[in-house]
């Protein structure tokens, strides 16, 4: 039986306080539900009832729908526009407004920027492009231009910032390479990575509400999955709640994220001329069939009335015959392209709209 109040006990309670969130009342949770084991020791259990019985807040938003709390990687080719992404959600966070992002006006909070591979100068001439027309500049966003490695004080230096700003809301580490500890290389690759990495997910725990934000590179070599493209081992991208990969999609460029509090996005991005900034265009996967609807339709308008095969509309738009067949359902249903014959499909018209046969039974090949 441990005493009520003994330092095992308190330590018992503390444990079940996890980021400020407190089991329910009259849980049982300062009772049978703690086991405490052998006093060498400082761990408690709690009970799988117990845990489901609690009452936890819906997870914290740096940027609604896009930046979850916790801890973030966002890779991306050299030069493709990760500092700017990452000065545009420093400003988001700041003034509350994500209009660009495509979503609604939120809170508030403070931003601390590092900057590592900057100058004062270049992050001057960002911010001026970033408001062509003049206007305030926040002063919610602190700027830091060099910071101490991990294991050199980087960690304990996020601290003081935060305690320092109560609102504080995001961090970005501008770039792995420059907070990332210096290991000894006698571990594996996985190991390194995992370790050197998870000091920034255990100061995330502590701070509930805040993201912290790395920039990181992608790797030469493709891959089938998005996020293998990081550079690094699985060991880095296993410690990241949420994983950000800015990347070339067909002709334009498009945001992918994955992570443990959040839903899987891919929006099509499209870059502001004029402040170098990002628009959210909407969803990547919609935007893409609809130009690649549109290709079929330019497709079929270009073959002046003939009918096409689906053989001969795929090798126009270099596409796969199923995925070609797919969307030349859509339109069909749509009532924008019909089949005069078996296999075959054109434009529908007025004047051909009310005599077109829609073979929907046929597979269309040839």
């Amino acid at each position: 039986m441990v005493a009520k109040g003994s330092c095992r006990y308190r330590h018992a309670a503390t444990s079940m306080i996890w980021h400020g969130r407190r089991p329910m009342a009259d849980s049982g949770v300062y009772g049978a539900a703690v086991e405490h084991f052998a006093p060498r020791t400082s761990f408690a259990t709690i009970r799988a009832d117990v845990l489901a019985a609690m009452e936890f807040p819906p997870v914290a938003w740096a940027v609604p729908r896009l930046v979850p709390e916790g801890l973030a990687i966002l890779a991306g080719k050299p030069k493709l526009g990760k500092s700017f992404l990452s000065l545009q959600l420093s400003e988001a966070v700041a003034g509350g407004e994500g209009k660009a992002f495509g979503v609604e006006a939120f809170d508030p909070g403070d931003v601390l920027y590092c900057a590592l591979e900057d100058s004062p100068r270049r992050l001057h001439s960002r911010l001026h492009m970033m408001h062509p027309w003049g206007g305030d500049v926040s002063g919610r966003i602190h700027f830091a231009t060099e910071w101490p490695r991990i294991g050199d004080g980087c960690i304990e230096q996020m601290e003081e910032w935060c305690d320092a700003h109560p609102k504080a809301r995001l961090i970005i580490l501008d770039t792995w390479r420059a907070i990332k500890p210096v290991t000894a290389g006698n571990g594996s690759a996985y190991d390194e990575d995992a370790t050197s990495a998870a000091p920034l997910l255990e100061f995330t725990k502590r701070r509930p509400g805040l993201a912290v934000i790395v920039v990181h590179h992608v790797r030469k070599m493709d891959a089938d999955d998005i996020f293998d493209t990081i550079s690094g081992t699985h060991g880095l991208t296993g410690i990241f709640d949420t994983l950000m990969v800015l990347a070339r999609h067909g002709e334009g460029v498009k945001l992918a994220a994955q992570g443990r509090d959040l839903e899987g996005y891919e929006k099509a991005m499209e870059r502001d001329r004029l402040t170098g900034g990002w628009i959210v265009k909407g969803d990547a996967g919609e935007i893409a069939k609809t130009t690649e609807r549109q290709e079929m339709l330019d497709a079929l308008a270009d073959a002046n009335g003939e009918p096409l095969t689906l053989a001969a509309i795929a090798g126009a738009v270099g596409k796969r015959k199923d995925a070609t067949r797919y969307l030349l359902k859509r339109l069909i249903d749509e009532g924008r392209v019909h089949q005069p014959n078996y296999g075959k499909y054109a434009l529908t018209t007025p004047s051909n709209h009310s005599k077109s046969s829609n073979w929907q039974g046929g597979s269309g090949e040839d």
